[in-house]
């Protein structure tokens, strides 16, 4: 099963309209259709996007497996840390990083 076949039949299974996607993803519903009709695939920089909106791993879309690095599977915290992180103006984010790096040197 290619990517884009995977693509349509996760949202077919789960009641996902080409419309509704688009709402989810804020990607064009006819950028979505192309990808039906002219069986392709979706940019590497989209496909992050659409599977954070259809809820299944980018491993299942690209590759039809659940496999994945756990070192790479985030926490709802942790992404929740990462959000804030990216929301810091450099200094703050330099502060963290000093922060985190002595915390952990306690916890050893």
């Amino acid at each position: 099963m290619t990517i884009n076949e995977r693509l349509f039949k996760v949202m077919n299974d789960n009641g996902v309209s080409i419309r509704e996607l688009s709402r989810r993803t804020g990607i064009t519903a006819s950028t979505i259709s192309d990808w039906n009709t002219k069986h392709t695939n979706p940019t590497a920089e989209k496909i992050p996007i659409v599977c954070e909106a259809l809820g299944i791993s980018t491993a299942y879309l690209l590759k039809g497996t659940e496999e994945s690095d756990p070192d790479f599977i985030l926490t709802d915290e942790e992404k929740r840390m990462i959000e804030v992180l990216r929301n810091t103006d450099d200094s703050s984010r330099k502060r963290l990083l000093a922060y985190f790096e002595q915390i952990s040197k306690k916890e050893e």
